[in-house]
């Protein structure tokens, strides 16, 4: 792929614990030029967090857990994936398709550049054989991808994915940027007719540090169990579980709450 412009179907969002940056909007014709600081930036990031080693800790093993957990399958849908879909697959199996999406055209640019290397980073090492997953996982996981989107998955969703859906959808990082407790719970809104009967959504969100806030303006610290499961059972979903994940000696994270749902009836 080349890396100069990516399919884009909207705007704005950023990729899971992204640092608050925010992507132009799209250039005409349905193609977004790639800024070249951006792209720096979330190669940077990825080689960042996901070259050296797992860390435990950080919240990071309870969502694998709860993925690995949820014997969820077939066809997934990544929201705000930012580079990092192929790590979440690792505690997954039964998966027939992937697709990725999120606002930031670098960040998916990113994502569709490691899905065709080779390359298999040490903290994915790790986690294949933390759940006991087979070398080759991740090949046939790189092999399913069936489409990378770009747009922002906390407004109504774009009309070509009218229709469609999906027995496993995710989020880690996204909703949590939402800007109000109001906004956070419209996020499952948009995401509840594009969940198979049967189906799973599995999310998860940082709660930011008051360092984080001051630094960056945007406080989540609205984000409660109860504010999930009220989300939940307004966008006409079942709650399975949630958690509250308390993170120590990170500077900008204080919690992380991991939680999962399905559709009713």
């Amino acid at each position: 792929m080349s890396t100069d412009s990516v399919s884009t179907t909207g705007v704005s969002r950023d990729s899971v614990r992204s640092g608050g940056l925010r992507p132009a909007a799209p250039a005409a014709g349905g193609q977004a030029a790639l800024d070249p600081e951006r792209l720096a930036y979330y190669r940077g990031y990825f080689t960042e967090f996901f070259q050296g080693d797992f860390v435990l800790g950080m919240g990071t093993e309870d969502i694998l857990d709860t993925l690995a957990e949820s014997g969820a399958g077939g066809d997934w849908l990544d929201l705000g994936s930012g580079p990092s879909t192929l790590f979440w697959s690792l505690a997954l199996t039964g998966i027939r398709s992937v697709r990725s999406a999120d606002a930031a055209p670098e960040a998916v640019a990113v994502l569709r550049e490691f899905a065709e290397s080779k390359d298999v980073p040490r903290s994915y090492e790790q986690v294949l054989d933390r759940y006991g997953r087979d070398p080759g996982h991740l090949e046939q996981m790189r092999g399913r991808i069936g489409g990378y989107h770009v747009f922002d998955a906390m407004s109504p969703w774009p009309a070509e994915f009218a229709g469609e859906r999906f027995d496993l959808v995710t989020e880690f990082g996204l909703f949590g940027l939402a800007p109000t407790e109001r906004g956070y719970r419209e996020c499952f809104q948009h995401l509840r007719e594009h969940v198979r009967p049967g189906g799973r959504v599995i999310g998860a969100d940082w709660i930011r540090s008051a360092r984080l806030i001051t630094r960056e303006g945007h406080d989540n610290t609205y984000l409660t169990e109860e504010l999930v499961a009220t989300a939940v059972r307004e966008a006409g979903l079942r709650l399975r579980a949630s958690r509250l994940c308390p993170i120590k000696g990170d500077e900008l994270y204080d919690a992380l709450i991991v939680w999962s749902a399905e559709p009713v009836g």
